[in-house]
């Protein structure tokens, strides 16, 4: 994703020998001159707002600041010797940078209330007002939350309860009578019994399915409409999302949150993408679809296909043929059905056969009776 930047907020630090909280921007503290140790981190402040101080802003962008080796001092990042004790900086160790702090808050911060006096101060005030006290540990005062009546719980009536246990016992024999079925479906198709009869009849059937060129609507991409295809209509769609600006694209971004520059700055950044726009379209277009079909029947062993006669816009497709014989036996007759017409030719009229049929009387497989 892209980062955008929105700009820069000061943070702040607490100083560990007297709890004071400190702008991001002061390297000492303001209650007891303490130089900011290396190890205390940059807080975000109650209430962030974007500077707009052009000095401030370079301070920001100038990158991480530097302890001295010697002294421990902080210095800016641009600085070259130690502003305490002159020594050279190139062996003095950067601030960490980059953390992700929170999200974004711009939103008016409730007054800090003394937890010594009670007086309530700025919420970026660092000592009370009234009393002095450190506003460290203060906290915004709470308002007050309304409890919500909870309505008294029903007791659940035992005609409830049987219906309940009702509705899963029938719910388990439904499950268990459809298992049944198909157990028991099965069972009886594999069952069979031979059976003994003479081919009785025969006829074959050959289809030869008929295209031709039909108008169908269809959607695509304007770009991948064929030559040919007349455009119908069209509305604007997100077709991709990507991290790149392109031209027809709307920004999407999304929640602000500030990352420590290791200067006493937060930079507001957030993660955008770019949903791009394109015509999604209906357009119409010819296409091959089956619009008729050439039939021939017999009852004969010299099958043939139908003779065609196509216009310029049809063409030949799929071609089809079943043959059927009709058994006749003691039981009644039987039909069974092959596509090969070279088993076809074995089934002639008087000849005998054994006959696998399953309990629902369909015919499974065939067998010469000698």
């Amino acid at each position: 994703m892209t980062k955008k930047s929105l700009g820069y907020v000061e943070l702040e630090w607490i100083c560990p020998n007297c709890d004071t909280r400190n702008p991001g921007s002061r390297r000492t503290c303001m209650n007891c001159g303490m130089p900011q140790p290396d190890d205390v981190e940059f807080q975000q402040p109650a209430q962030e707002k974007l500077i707009e101080d052009d000095e401030k802003i370079a301070q920001a962008k100038s990158g991480p600041d530097i302890h001295c080796y010697y002294c421990g001092t902080r210095n800016p990042a641009t600085a070259t010797t130690c502003s305490q004790c002159g020594a050279d900086l190139s062996e003095g160790a950067r601030r960490k940078a980059g953390e992700v702090l929170g999200a974004h808050n711009d939103k008016p911060a409730e007054p800090l209330i003394c937890p010594a006096c009670g007086t309530p101060n700025a919420p970026n005030a660092p000592n009370c007002v009234q009393c002095g006290a450190s506003l460290t540990a203060a906290q915004p005062k709470p308002e007050p939350l309304q409890k919500p009546v909870q309505p008294a719980a029903k007791p659940a009536s035992s005609s409830s309860k049987s219906s309940s246990m009702m509705g899963r016992i029938g719910l388990v024999g439904l499950v268990v009578v459809v298992l049944g079925c198909i157990i028991t479906f099965f069972v009886l198709s594999s069952r069979t019994e031979d059976i003994s009869g003479t081919v009785d009849d025969v006829s074959w059937t050959r289809t030869v399915i008929i295209e031709g060129l039909v108008p169908v609507e269809r959607e695509a991409w304007r770009d991948n409409i064929p030559v040919e295809g007349v455009v119908l209509g069209c509305t604007q769609q997100i077709r991709r999302t990507q991290d790149q600006p392109a031209p027809n694209s709307q920004e999407i971004c999304g929640t602000p949150y500030t990352v420590d520059t290791g200067s006493g700055f937060g930079e507001v950044v957030q993660d955008c993408q770019y949903q791009v726009y394109d015509d999604f379209c209906r357009y119409s277009v010819n296409e091959w679809q089956a619009v008729d079909e050439a039939v021939l029947r017999g009852n004969d062993f010299s099958p043939r296909w139908p003779a065609l006669s196509l216009r310029p816009d049809q063409r030949e497709a799929n071609r089809d043929e079943t043959y059927r014989i009709v058994f006749s036996t003691p039981e009644g007759t039987y039909t069974y059905v092959v596509r090969d017409p070279t088993a076809f030719q074995r089934f002639q009229p008087g000849s005998r056969w054994i006959l696998e049929v399953n309990t629902f009387n369909s015919v499974t497989d065939v067998k010469p009776a000698n």
